[in-house]
């Protein structure tokens, strides 16, 4: 259905995830950087396989038939940035995780994305205008808290579709990570 772009996993370390944001080691560690108004906080859950264990909890969002879904499974379709605020992520059950993002830059192609995973002990805030999708929960399941920006998602933020735009579904490359 649509085409497959692996992208190589590297482990989440400071120095290379630097271009992106910060490493955090609890949530409460740092907010993101912020241009305007305050900031809203809230939970995600997200499946590494599809599966009926977290459906209709809160934050769910019910996959769309024609589209990559937004919180379960490897692969991720949906990138945005935000020009408020950057945003946080952290695995508040620590389970391994992948976060994928892209440089801060107008457009970005699915070939330019970055995947860095994590044991599950450390999260992600990102810089203001960092492209980025959900996390992808590697095992089980995870509900992520995040912080970002509490103006208008719509109206504060550019957004890719790569399965509607472009015909293509972004994966980490687990099988040929050597970080495990």
């Amino acid at each position: 259905m649509w085409n497959l772009v692996k992208i190589p996993v590297e482990p989440l370390v400071p120095a290379t995830f630097a271009p992106f944001g910060h490493v955090i080691r609890t949530f409460e560690e740092r907010k993101p950087d912020k241009v305007k108004g305050g900031y809203a906080t809230n939970a995600y859950p997200v499946l590494a396989t599809p599966g009926p264990e977290l459906k209709d909890g809160p934050g769910w969002y019910a996959p769309h038939p024609q589209r990559v879904p937004i919180s379960e499974g490897l692969e991720r379709a949906h990138f945005a940035f935000h020009t408020d605020a950057g945003q946080s992520f952290y695995p508040s059950l620590h389970s391994p995780s992948v976060f994928l993002v892209g440089a801060i830059q107008d457009d970005i192609q699915a070939e330019e994305l970055r995947a860095f995973y994590s044991a599950g002990d450390v999260g992600v805030c990102l810089h203001l205008g960092a492209w980025h999708t959900m996390p992808i929960c590697v095992e089980g399941h995870d509900v992520y808290q995040t912080t970002r920006g509490d103006q208008d998602y719509q109206a504060h933020s550019v957004e890719i579709d790569f399965d509607l735009e472009r015909g293509q579904s972004i994966v980490p490359d687990m099988d040929n990570f050597q970080g495990i």
